[in-house]
């Protein structure tokens, strides 16, 4: 979507919401190399960073740090966030494009179950069952 906008001169913006466990596909780093070859400044990528995948801690498994630097790396202009402060998140969307000619990518730093006392940074509420639930099997 985003090249299409860029070669017929629309004016439109591209978001692509990212998990950080995510970032482990070479999908992600082969489409990371691409914008910027592009040009594809009016694309953002928003990183839920809350540094936990499926199997365990991003950095135990694979490690992403420092995320914001290999963003930059790749040729996007990158940025760091609260991604539980609302303000700083709309003030990041809202500066895309940033006039850097650049893919902008966005690495909100998040806690996974924020808020919710039993399931906060608790990776068992990832995907997992609820104990004593059959979770759909019979």
């Amino acid at each position: 979507m985003a090249i299409a906008g860029r070669l017929h001169g629309l004016g439109y913006r591209c978001f692509a919401l990212l998990s950080d466990g995510e970032c482990n596909e070479g999908s992600v780093w082969e489409s990371a190399l691409l914008a910027p070859a592009q040009g594809l400044e009016r694309l953002a990528a928003i990183v839920d960073y809350n540094k936990w995948q499926a199997t365990g801690r991003t950095d135990e498994v694979t490690a992403l740090r420092p995320l914001r630097e290999k963003w930059a790396a790749f040729g996007w202009s990158a940025r760091e966030v609260d991604g539980h402060d609302v303000g700083a998140l709309a003030e990041a969307l809202a500066a895309v494009p940033d006039g850097s000619g650049k893919p902008v990518a966005i690495v909100a730093h998040t806690v996974k179950g924020k808020g919710i006392s039993f399931m906060e940074d608790d990776n068992n509420w990832h995907y997992r069952c609820r104990p004593n639930r059959s979770c759909g099997r019979r």
